[in-house]
């Protein structure tokens, strides 16, 4: 569940294998089909082989409820998830 409460809303996503990206506008996220900039794309410091992904999120999905959450690095998609947004 993700609250809007500053300025700046944040999110961030653990996973593996994103270290390896070519660039980091070569990871693309939409949360209900908006597109969120990643900050940082890379390792987890001190957990090897576990990644994250920061993401800003727009002010724009304030309140928007249940939206699905899409991923893809170099192309490649993750699966999509669903997530909370109040």
């Amino acid at each position: 569940r993700v609250l809007f409460r500053s300025e700046q809303v944040f999110l961030v996503l653990y996973g593996t294998g994103i270290r390896f990206r070519s660039s980091l506008s070569a990871v693309r996220c939409t949360i209900g089909g908006i597109s969120a900039d990643a900050l940082y794309a890379g390792p987890v410091p001190g957990f090897f082989g576990f990644d994250q992904i920061n993401l800003r999120l727009p002010r724009s999905l304030a309140g928007r409820g249940e939206v699905e959450l899409a991923v893809s690095v170099d192309g490649k998609s993750a699966n999509a998830v669903r997530v909370s947004i109040r």
